[in-house]
């Protein structure tokens, strides 16, 4: 989840329909360069991101006129994780001061997302899959679930979207363990969770408490 988890913070303050534009035009700018090695829709993918790519990508994404808005959209986000690669994507340093109304509303969206099968959670992996289509990376038969990808829009209020919706999941599994970059230490994975920790502590008071019951 830490990896996929700024297409859902994209889709939170502007819409699923952005993200995945965002996704198109990521894909189009990476699209034929031979590079097997980044998918562009982990976070991960974007600190092994030259300085001069990164200046060239949002260059791209100005031109595309959805630079403004992806900054804007995650700038609460790397606020809370100022290290998150995606930095990368702003002229300008996280300002690192938290907003507590947003940790609260991305902590609650967070809960939703460990259940893979939410709608939010299906839809935050769906613009994985469609990056991997625009990069030429994912081809899909014709009968096959996801050759009616776009029915996912409509997860999971019918009966082909749900189908849509499971295999996105399970290629996403399949591929996130093929192609997902062997970063060492899994650097921005482990510090999204020491990061979080250090947002929100965690509480054992209870447990105290627990044991004090028991005595």
């Amino acid at each position: 989840m830490p990896e996929l988890i700024w297409w859902d913070v994209i889709a939170d303050r502007v819409s699923h329909r952005f993200a995945a534009k965002v996704a198109e035009e990521i894909g189009s700018y990476f699209k034929g360069r031979d590079d097997r090695g980044h998918w562009w829709a982990f976070i991960s993918d974007y600190s092994q991101l030259s300085g001069k790519d990164g200046e060239a990508l949002r260059e791209h994404l100005a031109r595309s006129d959805v630079l403004s808005l992806v900054t804007e959209s995650l700038s609460d986000f790397l606020d809370l994780y100022p290290d998150c690669p995606l930095a990368k994507l702003s002229d300008s340093r996280p300002i690192g001061i938290m907003d507590v109304g947003y940790l609260s509303r991305f902590e609650n969206r967070l809960t939703e997302l460990e259940d893979k099968r939410s709608r939010n959670g299906v839809l935050m992996q769906a613009q994985a899959v469609y990056l991997a289509f625009v990069l030429g990376r994912l081809y899909v038969k014709e009968g096959l679930a996801l050759a009616d990808f776009p029915e996912v829009q409509h997860y999971p209020d019918t009966e082909k979207s749900e189908v849509v919706g499971a295999s996105i999941c399970s290629v996403v599994n399949m591929l996130a363990g093929s192609s997902l970059p062997k970063y060492e230490d899994d650097t921005w994975v482990q510090y999204f969770w020491r990061r979080s920790l250090d947002l929100r502590p965690l509480n054992f008071r209870h447990l105290s408490g627990d044991d004090e019951r028991r005595k």
